[in-house]
């Protein structure tokens, strides 16, 4: 987390201002959500936390408004592989970031088979975290 202190704050606000942004984290981890938090705040976009994946689904489900999502893959109830090819048949069109730190052998290929737009192996930097989500915006 040292990395979002080392930021400076006005390329931050200047490069990364996505107040009208609304981006899902679905984590089951709390020390990796606070990580999110954290590193996204300066952005100004509302974030919302889906514990598992059926949360997340749901969450899109019902929200029309999210425009990107963080996706772990080893979640309770529905794993982050499901959840992503039911959000793609629900909608195709928003940019899923899968983030995990469990990276085993054909993995990555996996997810991009279930839809994903983008893989990241935890941890994940700040400055590259923001560069990805910035492609889709």
């Amino acid at each position: 987390m040292t990395e979002v202190l080392k930021t400076n704050n006005m390329d931050t606000q200047k490069n990364y201002d996505w107040s009208d942004k609304v981006i899902l984290i679905a984590e089951d981890v709390e020390t990796s959500n606070r990580y999110y938090k954290a590193a996204l705040s300066r952005t100004n976009a509302k974030l919302l936390w889906a514990k598992n994946g059926k949360e997340a689904f749901d969450l899109v489900d019902k929200n029309k408004k999210i425009d990107i999502i963080l996706m772990d893959l080893h979640m309770p109830e529905l794993n982050g592989f499901k959840a992503t090819r039911k959000i793609k048949d629900l909608k195709r069109d928003i940019p899923i970031i899968v983030q995990t730190a469990y990276i085993l052998a054909g993995e990555e290929e996996m997810c991009y088979e279930a839809g994903c737009d983008e893989f990241l192996a935890k941890p994940v930097k700040f400055n590259t975290l923001l560069t990805t989500i910035k492609k889709y915006f």
